[in-house]
């Protein structure tokens, strides 16, 4: 397989940062229009400023990847698809897409742009790999928890280009689930307005003890010193987070990139004192997931940051001279003079007035090198002359000035492309499923023993942990069994033999929280049931749901009901109706590296300023925040008409806790304690 040179990808929330980025080196930059970007607070670009944009990166041979990576609603796709006509109008070179949905009506709307997976995607295993690319996508960004060896498998497996975050913030959870911010402000990362909770203070508690002033804090990442081994590894693209920083901070994350692929020393203090939080870490990609990858933005920190900032600019100041051109000149007499120029791609040309007999020395190549090389201000430098200039001719400056420029405008308008084709396709209209009127009973347990005889009587369906399950020991008939696979699966080593075995037990359909899950479970002839943490939120990604084979899905907790039953389909639908919602899923457990496992022993938590408690427990793979109080819909049930099933999640109840609220759903009735109504009737 051949690999491409490695890609440096930087950030852009303006035209000043855009500009820092392609001066100091970038070979890409990402950016985002004023709707429908994961970064809804940042300057970002209209339309026209848009075009400006693609225009002088292309001019310059930069990349521009344009962000539509958030969770869009069934309104919104009039809007999203204007969105998608301003991209191609632009002449974007790739979209990096998070809703299944958008990334269908891309690939159907502007089938020229490449689609890239956003790390939104939790994309962290060669099966979700595969997802992507049954999806349309060419590329993947991959999640930030990876290890070397990870990354390594997954680079390995597949054939689409592959994204790596190198520099910058760390989110404390797995990038698009995180719910954090919609639950305490109803500000949605994954709708773009993350109001970044998880820098506040939070305690870790367990077995007594309390540590940890701020234990949802993590110091961004840096694997800038590590280029070479990346590029070494078959990565794509290196990617520097920070679209909401300022232009000074892209100018030393770019130009620390450059430094290190070329083979130098980066300037890592410098980096450090432009943004830290208490320096940098390296912690997931080299497995060392403790308390050294915790730490804050301190007034130290910032002072540093004070101090540079103004050398800084001079990074980026004025235009670089990055695009080697070749030039060629013809004099001849009574023959208008001649001027090609070329980038080894295109090639221009321009006329003169005819060559003058010369009074004393005439124009040589030589000579005129000194004019025609006079391209600063342009992204162009003159690496080659050649051509032919007869003896005893003169052409004035003034002429040779008029070529250049000349050339080198029609140069940079070939260099600027052109719109890519855009399909004026209608959206989808989709017939709604007829419904039973029935909503049916699902129950999800964490555990089998927090499942009664007489709970189960109550259910329709049970939801369990696939791994280590004797389905010989359940209290219910097997048929209503629904295996489910761990949420994360950064090793998929037994996944498939544990599939064949539950088939071979009689298991026909598998709950599903990863992308990665749907091409394990068709590969073992089961048929994938889509949780709520698949992020399906309107009828195009649900219509993507069932095209990928899935027979039933929970739609996204993210919305108001109104939205989520406008949504029109032909697969059975879920909805969230009882549980703490896991408003985090991390990798580097705070309680673990505050306290540790011996005093937690499965029982941990984190309290917050206003002294409410998050329980954490952990699956092995990683560990889940869960809200302080459960959702409860339990009373609210004509609210859910629509919906073919409620999903009632147990996560830290006891049996008998488990069991009274199903007795409650089935009546009817309202919990006899505090509950929320989540975001169903506030929205993001």
């Amino acid at each position: 397989m051949i690999r491409k040179k490695l890609e440096i990808l930087a950030p852009a929330g303006s035209m000043e940062a855009l500009e820092a980025a392609v001066r100091c080196g970038a070979d890409a930059v990402y950016l985002g229009q004023k709707n429908f970007s994961a970064r809804k607070n940042s300057q970002n670009f209209d339309e026209e400023g848009l075009v400006s944009a693609v225009k002088y990166a292309h001019r310059c041979g930069v990349k521009i990847h344009q962000a539509l990576n958030i969770l869009v609603f069934d309104e919104e796709l009039p809007a999203l698809k204007a969105c998608i006509r301003a991209a191609c109008r632009a002449g974007v070179d790739a979209l990096i897409v998070q809703d299944w949905g958008a990334a269908m009506l891309a690939r159907q709307m502007a089938p020229s742009i490449p689609l890239h997976a956003s790390t939104q995607m939790a994309i962290h295993s060669p099966s979700g790999v595969k997802l992507a690319k049954e999806l349309g996508f060419s590329r993947v960004v991959l999640a930030r928890e990876l290890t070397r060896e990870e990354i390594k498998a997954i680079v390995d497996s597949t054939p689409l280009e592959t994204e790596v975050f190198v520099h910058g913030a760390h989110c404390m959870s797995v990038s698009g689930q995180c719910y954090l911010s919609a639950v305490i402000g109803g500000q949605s990362g994954n709708r773009g307005q993350c109001a970044q909770p998880c820098r506040l203070p939070f305690t870790a508690c367990a077995g007594g003890k309390a540590a940890g002033a701020q234990a949802l804090s993590l110091k961004d990442m840096s694997l800038v010193e590590r280029l070479p081994e990346l590029a070494a590894m078959g990565v794509s693209s290196v990617k520097i987070e920070g679209r909401m920083k300022r232009p000074e901070y892209v100018a030393a994350a770019v130009t620390a990139c450059r430094t290190a692929l070329d083979g130098g020393k980066p300037d890592m203090a410098g980096l450090q004192a432009v943004f830290s939080r208490s320096g940098f870490t390296s912690g997931y990609f080299d497995g060392e997931r403790d308390k050294a990858m915790f730490g804050v933005r301190t007034k130290s920190d910032v002072a540093a940051a004070e101090g540079v900032l103004q050398s800084l600019r001079g990074l980026y100041h004025k235009e670089a001279p990055r695009v080697p051109v070749a030039m060629s000149l013809t004099l001849k007499a009574g023959e208008q003079a001649v001027l090609t120029l070329s980038d080894g791609e295109r090639e221009v040309s321009a006329e003169g007035p005819c060559p003058e007999p010369a009074r004393t020395a005439g124009t040589s190549l030589a000579s005129a090198e000194k004019n025609l090389g006079k391209l600063g201000g342009t992204p162009y430098f003159l690496a080659k002359l050649s051509g032919e200039a007869e003896e005893g001719l003169n052409l004035p400056p003034s002429a040779l000035n008029a070529m250049r420029r000349e050339a080198e405008g029609k140069l940079s308008q070939l260099r600027e492309g052109g719109e890519a084709v855009f399909c004026d396709l209608p959206l989808p209209v989709y017939p709604q499923r007829e419904k039973s009127g029935v909503l049916q009973s699902w129950g999800q347990f964490r555990t089998l023993p927090q499942l009664t005889p007489k709970a189960a009587g109550m259910l329709d369906r049970v939801i369990l942990p696939a791994e280590g399950l004797d389905l010989a020991e359940l209290p219910f008939p097997k048929e209503k069994l629904l295996p489910a696979l761990p949420r994360f699966t950064f090793s998929e080593a037994g996944l498939l033999e544990l599939l064949l075995q539950l088939k071979a037990q009689g298991i026909g359909e598998i709950y599903c929280d990863s992308p990665a899950h749907l091409p394990l479970c068709r590969e073992a002839g089961l048929k994938p049931v889509g949780g709520m943490f698949l992020n399906l939120s309107n009828s195009c990604a649900l219509a993507e749901a069932e095209r990928l084979g899935l027979c039933a899905a929970v739609v996204s907790p993210e919305g108001k009901l109104s939205w989520l039953r406008a949504i029109r389909n032909q697969l059975p639908l879920g909805i969230f109706a009882y549980g703490r919602l896991t408003v985090m899923a991390v990798r580097n457990c705070p309680v673990k590296a505050n306290i540790g496992c011996a005093a937690c022993k499965g029982q941990g938590a984190l309290t917050d300023r206003m002294k409410a408690e998050f329980p954490v427990r952990c699956d092995g793979w990683v560990s889940y925040l869960y809200n302080s109080v459960p959702t409860s819909m339990t009373d609210q049930q004509e609210a859910l008409h629509g919906f073919d099933f409620g999903l009632l999640s147990f996560t830290t109840e006891t049996a008998a806790e488990a069991e009274e609220v199903i007795r409650c759903w089935k009546r009817g009735e309202k919990l006899p304690y505090g509950v929320t109504r989540g975001l169903y009737y506030r929205g993001v």
